[in-house]
């Protein structure tokens, strides 16, 4: 589904990934787990696409559900796989996901879903991601759409948001989704509940980062598409005496 000029948007049940083109060449933006794969593949194919245009490959973090078919798209395409650095140690763990919040929550009937898809999508199967380029805070990414990264440390050390300014577009990743992991009700841009924040706090201090990029297509790691302007959807989730 196209959701922007030249931006798509997939999902795999619960779990979403991007296409940014910039004439015939290809960003991919997370990469849900192995077995979506074959979806990325039915999806370039509709676009008339194939995987030796994909020269990028964006890893918001390092939870497996955003790393699953980044190696084999790389290995495929010989597109380089950019993750921040705070993240590089954690992408060569490749069952690194936030356990405590989702087996504490295993009970719900959402939660459990996810965590069932994860296993029979491959989660199990997952592999370390080879060589990932480092990325930085503000740098800018000689890839398609110029992706502008944006660290947001809070769900994980390495968290980033990626700003495509010239074209009003978002991806959040896991920073503010608009999803609930626990109850799988769709709402406004939010943080992750508080368990599934390797430091809930400092993800809090982190959405100061994205206050001021003004109207926004909002593209979260999981939920529905938001339109709005950044300003209000930080506003939301901040402490009452912040606002």
């Amino acid at each position: 589904m196209q959701v922007a000029p030249g931006v798509h948007h997939f999902t795999g049940y619960k779990f979403n990934w991007y296409i940014v083109e910039e004439g015939d060449r290809l960003t991919v933006i997370d990469a849900g787990f192995p077995s979506h794969f074959r979806l990325f593949e039915r999806g370039l194919e509709s676009l008339g696409r194939a995987i030796s245009d994909v020269e990028a490959i964006i890893i918001t973090h390092a939870h497996a559900d955003h790393t699953g078919f980044a190696a084999r798209l790389s290995a495929a395409s010989g597109a380089p796989i950019h993750v921040h650095e705070g993240d590089v140690p954690l992408v060569r763990r490749p069952l690194y996901l936030p356990w405590t919040g989702l087996l504490s929550r295993a009970w719900r009937p959402y939660t459990a879903s996810m965590l069932s898809h994860a296993i029979g999508n491959g989660l199990l199967r997952l592999t370390t991601i080879p060589a990932p380029r480092p990325m930085r805070d503000a740098d800018e990414l000689d890839a398609p759409g110029r992706p502008r990264i944006l660290h947001v440390p809070g769900h994980t050390p390495g968290d980033v948001a990626v700003h495509l300014p010239a074209r009003g577009v978002l991806f959040s990743g896991d920073a503010m989704v608009t999803r609930n992991l626990y109850t799988g009700r769709d709402g406004g841009p939010q943080l992750t509940s508080r368990t599934l924040n390797g430091d809930f706090e400092q993800a809090r201090r982190s959405l100061d980062r994205l206050a001021d990029l003004g109207p926004v297509v909002l593209l979260p790691g999981h939920g529905r598409p938001w339109v709005g302007d950044t300003r209000d959807a930080v506003a939301a989730n901040l402490p009452a005496a912040r606002r």
